[in-house]
């Protein structure tokens, strides 16, 4: 029986990382993400290179029947999953106060709702194994407050909590959980914007895709719970715990707020 790894974000950014990483290592794969993303393509070139099985989906998994309609896919294609990625994410840096309430809830959706309602669902399928996985991808800022960010690392903190109450309640049932915390990354070209904003401090707080995938792969095998990539993600994780968020919140309110601030 062929055993598959479902990725959901996969089309770029992490997830594409995570998927080319697991399929040279021979897993086989169910990439999950938004339609018109060239993820047919993706798949296509990912069985060509790495000999392995993919199949792919695409929806949007802010809403809910679009997760039901997925497992029921997953279901009748009778594709056994013993392990999810969910790595799907949105996020972005504006005001609060000019924040689409859209976009708010669209966050609060993915991020929380849907990550939640998916795992529940496939739960079942990874009971099957003996030994399954789940990797949620929370992020660095789940320990800390962000201004001009607000909803996305209250969301990634969620994930955080999430992951290792989950982990604590399925390691009896041969289920492990880890949950990773990468930093900024410059997948997309807003990312990139927003990062060289900050000029030499962004690029030292970049951490290669390939490297976060790598490593987040490798300690899930190692039975790592909490994962975090790379020294200035460490360092990052050690300052948000000893310095008083009192002493922080200046900083980050005038880092945070060149994200928003138009470069002239």
């Amino acid at each position: 029986m062929k055993k598959y790894v479902l990725i959901t974000g996969a089309s770029a950014g992490l997830g594409k990382a995570m998927a080319i990483e697991l399929a040279r290592q021979g897993h086989h794969l169910i990439l999950v993400s938004l339609p018109n993303e060239n993820l047919g393509d993706l798949a296509h070139q990912i069985r060509i290179s790495c000999n392995v099985q993919v199949a792919y989906y695409e929806t949007d998994l802010c809403e809910r029947p679009n997760i039901e309609a997925l497992i029921a896919w997953i279901q009748t294609s009778q594709l056994a999953v013993f392990y999810l990625i969910n790595n799907a994410g949105i996020g972005g840096s504006q005001a609060f106060e000019q924040s689409d309430t859209g976009h708010i809830e669209r966050i609060i959706q993915l991020n929380i709702i849907g990550t939640a309602l998916l795992t529940r669902l496939l739960l079942p399928f990874l009971l099957k194994f003996p030994q399954s996985y789940i990797l949620n991808v929370s992020s660095m800022a789940a320990f800390s407050p962000f201004p001009y960010k607000t909803v996305y690392p209250a969301s990634k903190a969620f994930i955080y909590s999430f992951s290792l109450g989950l982990r604590a309640e399925l390691r009896a049932f041969g289920v492990q959980v880890s949950v990773v915390h990468p930093g900024p990354m410059p997948h997309t070209p807003e990312n990139q914007a927003r990062l060289q904003k900050h000029g030499r401090l962004g690029r030292m707080l970049t951490v290669p895709l390939e490297f976060i995938a790598q490593t987040a792969l490798e300690r899930v095998e190692q039975g790592q719970s909490v994962i975090i990539p790379g020294w200035t993600n460490k360092m990052g994780y050690w300052v948000s715990r000893w310095v008083p968020w009192s002493w922080r919140r200046p900083l980050m309110v005038s880092m945070l707020r060149k994200e928003v601030t138009p470069t002239l």
